[in-house]
């Protein structure tokens, strides 16, 4: 996938797992995003060699909150 392709992608991504923490968490839609930036989630979805964009966004939103509550742990697929 080149570069582009790959950051088209993750934008989807992104304004999807966006919303579903949004909805979970009643947040507004910048708090939300900066919250998931932050995160780690996010670090490692941005790099396409982790293969992270290859989880769903309800996937993505559940680490995200698992993160949160200092409990991340990635699945084994990856």
């Amino acid at each position: 996938m080149d570069k582009n392709e790959f950051e088209d992608l993750l934008q989807l991504i992104v304004t999807s797992t966006v919303s579903l923490i949004m909805k979970k968490n009643k947040w507004d839609e910048d708090y939300a995003l900066t919250r998931f930036v932050l995160s780690k989630v996010y670090t490692e979805l941005e790099k396409e060699e982790t293969k992270v964009w290859h989880l769903s966004s309800n996937m993505l939103a559940i680490l995200f909150e698992e993160e949160r509550e200092g409990r991340l742990l990635w699945p084994d697929i990856l």
